[in-house]
C-alpha cells in the first residue's frame, strides 16, 4: 500500500556561540541556537522544539500557516544533543503535557553544538493519526535527489598486517587522488584474525580513515569484535570490544567520518535500537544504500575463549546468544526499512553492505534470517540489489539465491540480486579496493571496477 500520509519538513539552521565565562571552555558554557523554519502547514499553529543534550532545553513558537519565521534559544549545553519537535493546531498557550500533536518527529537529529559553528538540520515532522496527501517542504539531510551517475569506493579486510598497516597512507592517498570518488566505504575486519584488539590500534584505523577528505563509512567485521576473545587478539570480552567500536568510530550518529562529511540516517535515532548506531542508510544517485551488522563468526555465535589455557575465560553462552538476537532483530528491521525507504523515494536499486560473507564455509545457521529477508524483500521490490560483503577475501561476484538456498531455507530463486564480495587480506602488501559506479540511467545501474594502488 502506497505511503500517503503527508509530511512537514523544518529546516533548522543552528548558531551555536560560547558564552564562556573565561578564555577556556568547561563544563559550564552554553550555547545559543538561532532556528529559522519553513513554511509552517495551515492546519500548525505551535511548534514545540526540544534540545537534549547534558541537560534539556524546550521552547514553545507560535506559527503562521505559509509563513516563516525566525527564533532563538540561549543556554543550550555546548557537545552533543538531540533535537526533536512537535507540532499542534492550538496556541501554544492552550498546549498542555497531555496534548497530542497533529505532526510529530520521524526521528530525532543528533549535531553537535560548539562555539561559531552553524549546523544545517532537517527535523521532519509526519502528520500524527491522519491520512492525506501532501508534498515534502524538503528532503532529509540523507536523501539525495540528483540522479546523476557518481562513484563510490568500497573495500573490506584491510590492513591485514604489518606491510598493509604500513602501507596505509599510501592507501589512503590512492582513495582522495581519485576524482570521481564520491565517499568511501570499509565492509568491516580492519585488522586480521590473529593480532591484538588494542585501543590504541583500533584508534590508528580511526585516524587513518578519518583523515580521507571525502565522507568515510564504516560497518564492523567479526575480527574487530567477536573474535577478540582468542589469546593472541587479547583475550578481551568481545561485547566489550564491540561497545568500544561503537564508541570510537560513530562520535556523532547519523554523521560520517572523513573530513567531508555527510549525514546518514542512523538505526539508533529510532526507539528501541539505540544502540545500533552502525546501521545506517542514506539514498544518492536513485539509489538507497544500507550498512547492516552481520559478521562472520557464523554471525557471532562462535563460542568465546576455546584457546583459553589460564582457567580464567571461560563462554558466556546466554551474553553471547543474547547480543546476536537483538542484533538480528535490528538488522531485519534495518533491512524492512531500507526496502520501504527505496519505494518511498523511487530508487532504481538498493545496495546492501555487509561484513559476513554469509555463503562461506564453516557454520552458517547464524545467517538464516538474514539471507531470508533479503531474498523476501528483493523479490517483492523487483529492483535490482547489490548485496556488497568482505570476510573470504577472494575478489568473487554471483548471486548466490539464483536457483534459491536449500541451506538458508529459501525455496524461491531471486533473480535481481547481485553479491560481489571484496577482495581483500590476500593482496599484500597491496591493497585493493572496488570503484563501484551508480547510473540510474543504466540496466543495471551499477557496475564496477577493480582498482589496485
Amino acid at each position: 500500500m502506497k505511503d500517503v500520509r503527508p509530511r512537514s519538513c523544518l529546516a533548522l539552521l543552528l548558531l551555536a556561540a560560547c558564552q564562556a565565562q573565561g578564555p577556556d571552555l568547561d563544563s559550564s558554557d552554553t550555547g545559543r541556537i538561532e532556528v529559522a523554519l519553513t513554511a509552517a502547514p495551515a492546519d500548525a499553529a505551535c511548534l514545540k522544539l526540544t534540545v537534549a543534550g547534558s541537560r534539556t532545553v524546550t521552547k514553545s513558537v507560535g506559527l503562521t500557516a505559509g509563513q516563516s519565521t525566525v527564533f532563538s534559544q540561549d543556554k543550550l549545553p555546548i557537545g552533543i544533543a538531540t533535537v526533536d519537535g512537535a507540532a499542534y493546531g492550538t496556541a501554544c498557550a492552550a498546549v498542555t503535557p497531555a496534548s497530542t500533536p497533529l505532526y510529530a518527529s520521524e526521528a530525532p537529529v543528533s549535531v553537535r553544538i560548539e562555539p561559531v559553528a552553524v549546523v544545517k538540520v532537517i527535523l521532519k515532522l509526519v502528520r500524527n493519526g491522519q491520512i492525506q496527501v501532501s508534498v515534502d517542504f524538503e528532503l532529509p539531510p540523507w536523501v539525495s535527489d540528483s540522479k546523476a551517475p557518481f562513484d563510490l569506493a568500497v573495500f573490506g579486510d584491510t590492513p591485514y598486517g604489518a606491510t598493509q598497516i604500513a602501507d596505509a597512507p599510501n592507501f589512503i592517498a590512492s582513495l582522495d587522488k581519485d576524482p570521481t570518488i564520491v565517499e568511501s566505504v570499509h565492509l568491516g575486519d580492519i585488522k586480521n584474525g590473529s593480532s591484538r584488539c588494542d585501543d590504541s590500534y583500533f584508534k590508528f584505523v580511526f585516524d587513518s580513515f578519518s583523515a580521507l577528505k571525502k565522507p568515510f563509512l564504516y560497518t564492523p567485521g567479526d575480527n574487530e569484535w567477536t573474535d577478540c576473545h582468542r589469546a593472541n587478539n587479547g583475550a578481551y570480552n568481545p561485547l566489550e570490544r564491540l561497545a568500544a567500536i561503537r564508541t570510537l568510530f560513530y562520535p556523532l550518529p547519523g554523521q560520517s567520518l572523513g573530513q567531508a562529511k555527510r549525514q546518514v540516517l542512523t538505526q539508533a535515532s529510532f526507539a528501541g535500537f539505540e544502540t545500533f548506531v552502525e546501521n545506517q542508510l542514506w539514498v544518492e544517485g536513485a539509489a538507497t544504500f544500507a550498512m547492516v551488522h552481520v559478521v562472520g563468526s557464523n554471525n557471532s555465535l562462535l563460542p568465546w575463549f576455546t584457546d583459553d589455557t589460564t582457567g580464567t575465560k571461560m563462554d558466556d553462552p546466554a551474553a553471547r546468544t543474547g547480543e546476536e538476537q537483538a542484533r538480528n532483530a535490528a538488522n531485519l528491521a534495518w533491512l524492512d526499512r531500507a526496502f520501504a525507504t527505496a519505494k518511498l523515494y523511487g530508487s532504481a536499486a538498493v545496495v546492501l553492505m555487509m561484513q559476513a560473507d554469509m555463503w562461506d564455509a564453516g557454520p552458517s545457521d547464524g545467517f538464516n534470517d538474514t539471507v531470508q529477508r533479503i531474498a523476501a524483500l528483493a523479490l517483492a521490490s523487483g529492483k535490482p540489489v547489490l548485496l556488497l560483503q568482505g570476510d573470504s577475501h577472494v575478489f568473487k561476484v554471483d548471486n548466490p539465491l539464483a536457483s534459491g538456498d536449500a541451506v538458508h531455507g529459501v525455496s524461491t530463486p531471486v533473480p535481481n540480486l547481485t553479491r560481489i564480495v571484496v577482495q581483500g587480506s590476500t593482496t599484500a602488501p597491496l591493497s585493493e579496493w572496488v570503484k563501484l559506479h551508480i547510473d540510474a540511467a543504466a540496466s543495471p545501474p551499477f557496475s564496477w571496477t577493480r582498482v589496485t594502488h
